[in-house]
């Protein structure tokens, strides 16, 4: 038992010194101001993979079409991944009334997320490809306008756009919530330190040519998910010093928490799965350091529940547990200027750690797909 302690008292301070590092990193690291006056020269194109997205294509199509932008310059490319509800009648109704320049591409039968973005990059007549999931939208009309000023004034050729989640009422809601600020504190802060492990196919960039000196997703195309950090870590090994976080609210997209836990059960699998197959250590470090946290709290809440006596220890480690998370999550509330339900902070904290650790094991048994 003692034992056990001794690594629970690293471990944690492990978590503090690798948290504490990315905040530092983060809070550090230049935010970038997009000028109204700057002409745009760079020919974009966006792509959006979509399967089954009815309820939300329409809504992340029109948060493109009031972009203020030159619109002479973007493409936007659909593929629509065999779906079975009306994603492809509501995209070709939003699209061929915007007068953009686009394509929409059909898939037979399913494909998956990496071959889907393949065909449309292979197809996009843009120098700087932008991916979005086809369940995001855009509160700022200055999005792609913020991307596309960073990459000419920066020269950068692998962007990472941050993402957030709604901030809906509800336990399950607000677990997500508070994992993707957390998360976004890590993104940025590493790569402030040119050591990025993280970043989203939610609202990526890269240059096409970036993506053909990796050649693509080939690497690891039977993986379910990893469009994004597996393919971060190929563009690490061709061209490291164009890999960068971008820190400006304009630049960010919004997402939909999952609504039932199953669909979150699945979507911690897929992130799971990319663990293993990443030659990233840093990455895995992290990965089992966060487990253990998570896994020793469950512990220390079953010993303070069903033993006879009080563990002080235990209520120590995840007192000392939620006071990290808790001004990691702070600085990230300033950062975005969100108004955090904090009296969610406690449950979503206890009832995360007990969902991690399970998702944990049934991603050692079950192999994802994408949708």
């Amino acid at each position: 038992m003692l034992l056990l302690k001794l690594i629970a008292i690293v471990a944690l301070w492990l978590y503090a010194g690798a948290l504490l590092y990315a905040a530092i990193g983060f809070w550090r690291s230049h935010f970038f101001t997009s000028r109204l006056e700057h002409k745009n020269f760079t020919r974009v194109t966006v792509v959006i993979p979509a399967r089954n997205e009815e309820a939300n294509i329409e809504a992340c199509l029109s948060s493109i079409l009031s972009q203020e932008f030159d619109f002479s310059l973007l493409q936007i490319i659909v593929v629509n991944d065999a779906s079975n509800d009306k994603t492809l009648e509501i995209t070709e109704r939003v699209l061929s009334q915007s007068g953009i320049s686009h394509l929409i591409i059909s898939n037979q039968t399913q494909e998956g997320k990496k071959k889907s973005l393949t065909k449309a990059i292979e197809s996009a007549d843009g120098s700087l490809i932008i991916t979005r999931d086809a369940d995001t939208y855009t509160t700022s009309n200055r999005w792609l306008k913020t991307i596309v000023d960073f990459h000419e004034v920066s020269k950068k050729e692998f962007i990472i756009a941050p993402v957030r989640y709604e901030n809906k009422n509800g336990l399950l809601s607000q677990i997500q919530y508070f994992e993707n600020l957390g998360l976004t504190i890590l993104t940025g802060g590493y790569a402030a330190y040119k050591k990025a492990f993280l970043c989203s196919g939610a609202n990526l960039a890269f240059t096409k040519s970036v993506f053909r000196s990796t050649n693509g997703y080939s690497n690891h195309l039977n993986i379910a998910s990893g469009d994004d950090v597996l393919f971060l870590e190929e563009v690490k090994k061709v061209k490291p010093e164009t890999i960068v976080y971008l820190k400006q609210n304009d630049a960010a997209v919004i997402t939909y928490p999952e609504k039932n836990l199953r669909n979150l059960a699945f979507q911690k699998i897929r992130w799971a799965s990319k663990i293993g197959q990443n030659s990233n250590n840093f990455n895995a470090f992290l990965g089992i350091l966060v487990l253990f946290i998570h896994v020793f709290t469950v512990f220390s809440l079953f010993v303070l529940l069903f033993r006879q006596h009080i563990s002080a220890f235990g209520i120590i480690f995840i007192l000392g547990r939620f006071l990290i998370d808790y001004l990691l999550l702070f600085l990230a509330s300033r950062y975005f200027k969100q108004d955090l339900k904090w009296w969610w902070f406690l449950p979503a904290g206890l009832i995360y750690s007990v969902f991690v650790s399970i998702t944990a094991i049934l991603s050692l048994l079950i192999k994802p797909n994408w949708k």
